[in-house]
């Protein structure tokens, strides 16, 4: 889930109205669905199917979505 709509080159609408709740019991309406590029300057990848929602403080992103994309993520003490 992402909050900056700048970040998305073409966003779609859901089908359905959807909404996300987030840890505070807060519902959010998902506004848009788009492919995100994860290194706009070398477009060397998408994150597929990101769900633009406005009103989140944060972005927030799922370590499932990604690997179930063919992609890796790796972690040490000081950043992923």
């Amino acid at each position: 889930m992402m909050n900056h709509v700048e970040w998305f080159p073409s966003l779609e609408k859901p089908e359905q109205p959807r909404v996300v709740e987030t840890g505070d019991n807060t519902m959010h309406p998902i506004k848009h669905v788009g492919d995100v590029p994860l290194n706009p300057v070398g477009q060397k990848g998408l994150m597929l199917n990101v769900l633009y929602v406005p009103t989140i403080a944060k972005n927030l992103v799922s370590i499932e979505h990604i690997v179930d994309q063919g992609m890796q993520v790796r972690f040490n003490h000081h950043n992923c």
